[in-house]
Parts: C-alpha cells; sequence; structure tokens
C-alpha cells in the first residue's frame, strides 16, 4: 500500500467522508458494543479519521485518557472539531513508524488495519504499549468486500485485476495472527449489503470515504463507455447495483 497515496485519498476528501461514510460508522457502533465495560483508563486509538469512533469511546470511557493517531492532518482537523472540549489528545503521523512513550490499557481502530502494510509488525509493535491484561480490539475489512464490484471488473476488462479489498486479510489468517502475540482471542464476523442507484452513486461513495486504496488505473474510470458496459454486466450478474463489505471485529488480551 501506497502510504502517500493513501494519505492524499483521504485528506483530499476529508469534508465528505462523514457523508458517505456509513458502513465504518456502523463498524464503529458495532466495535464500542464489543469493548470492556470496565477497567479502561487509558486508551489509544490507531486511524482516528474525522473522529466519529472517537466520539464514541468518549462517552462509553468517560474518566479515560485518550490518545488519537491519523496519518491525515485534514482528517485530524475534522476530528478536533466535533471532539472539541474532550480532552483528546489528536496525533499526526503514520501509525506503523510513530514512536509511543506510554501504556494503555485499551489499544482500538476501526476500519483502518486494513491500510497497514504489516499487520503483523503492527500487532507486534502495538502490543508493547499495551498494559498487563490490557486488550486490543479493532475492526477491519476482510476480503469479500467490493466482492460484487471485482467480479463484475474482472469480466469487463477480460483480464486477472483485483482491487485493493481483494487483498485484505482472511479470518483464519487473522485468527493466527492474534493468537501468535496474544493469550485470548475472539474474531466476529459481520457482513453488511448496501445497494445504490448506479454504478457511479457506488464509485463515488468508494472516492469520498478513501477505500480505493491504491486503487485500479484512473483511466477505465474516466471512459464512459466502459462504465456502461461495467454497470450493464454488474446488473446482469446481481440484478442490482449492490456491494457487500465484510467487517471482521478482533480482540485480544495480553
Amino acid at each position: 500500500m501506497n502510504k502517500s497515496i493513501l494519505e492524499r485519498n483521504f485528506s483530499r476528501y476529508a469534508h465528505l467522508y462523514d457523508t458517505y461514510a456509513t458502513i465504518q460508522n456502523l463498524a464503529a457502533s458495532e466495535l464500542s458494543k464489543r469493548l470492556p465495560a470496565e477497567g479502561i483508563e487509558s486508551i489509544l486509538e490507531i486511524g482516528c479519521g474525522t473522529g466519529n469512533y472517537t466520539s464514541l469511546l468518549r462517552k462509553k470511557f468517560r474518566d479515560a485518557r485518550i490518545m488519537a493517531l491519523d496519518i491525515s492532518g485534514k482528517m485530524i482537523e475534522l476530528a478536533k472539531q466535533k471532539n472539541h472540549g474532550e480532552q483528546v489528545e489528536f496525533v499526526i503521523g503514520d501509525v506503523e513508524k510513530i514512536d509511543i512513550d506510554a501504556e494503555f490499557s485499551l489499544v482500538t481502530s476501526n476500519a483502518t488495519f486494513q491500510w497497514i502494510e504489516s499487520i503483523e509488525k503492527a500487532i507486534e509493535k502495538y502490543k508493547k504499549v499495551i498494559k498487563r491484561e490490557g486488550v486490543i480490539a479493532f475492526s477491519i475489512f476482510g476480503p469479500l468486500t467490493f466482492g460484487e464490484l471485482n467480479q463484475s471488473l474482472k469480466e469487463a476488462i477480460q483480464d486477472d485485476v483485483a482491487i485493493t479489498s481483494q487483498n485484505f486479510l482472511e479470518k483464519k489468517s487473522l485468527d493466527i495472527l492474534l493468537r501468535r502475540y496474544f493469550k485470548k482471542t475472539s474474531i466476529e464476523e459481520l457482513v453488511v449489503k448496501e445497494t445504490y442507484c448506479s454504478l457511479m452513486e457506488l464509485l463515488i461513495k468508494i472516492k469520498n470515504t478513501g477505500t480505493r486504496g491504491r486503487g485500479l488505473n484512473g483511466s477505465y474510470f474516466l471512459n464512459r463507455s466502459f462504465l456502461a458496459n461495467l454497470e450493464g454486466i454488474y446488473l446482469k450478474k446481481f440484478g442490482q447495483i449492490e456491494a457487500s463489505y465484510q467487517i471482521f471485529f478482533c480482540k485480544a488480551t495480553k
């Protein structure tokens, strides 16, 4: 994953993110329900985005110290506005490279880990800042995400192409990673489907939430005839423009 492209995508569309991030907000709500009910006095949030999940953390853990990280300065600006006066420390930085000189009872992240180059290295890194008996809990998109779009693209392009989500980790791989570093682990899966009026509506949503990752060659999507053909294939295969979102809710105790 090219970090400069990722940061550029999230920053460029930060002002539109909340309008389109219905799935990310659903994941945040579901993740917050799966967090420990007590014993959380300090929280490190990885990839806070515009601060929606941060707000949920603050409401759930009123007295906890919260540090929230994100690679996008534009996202951080919006998160600060949304959480004004809530005593959250926001930090701009690459979550894989930044040095954290503190310990936390909870390390958590919503819909961010799939963008990390090496999830294993990140888990190993953040385990070190978790207190004894502390918890890591995160939501992450799985490889079935945008499966309909991927299948339609393969047929339209007549090539073995793959959109970014096809490289996301499967549940088994995540389970192996967590068990390697933590003593008690669990993973729950949720698949959500959304329908759209048109293919363009879906593509706009993907663009404005930054979830295209490194994307495909943009020339495909600037070609109207290609888009019309792709939409026709999509409708023929699935009967409507729908998109699946596979979400894993991972939790582990140190």
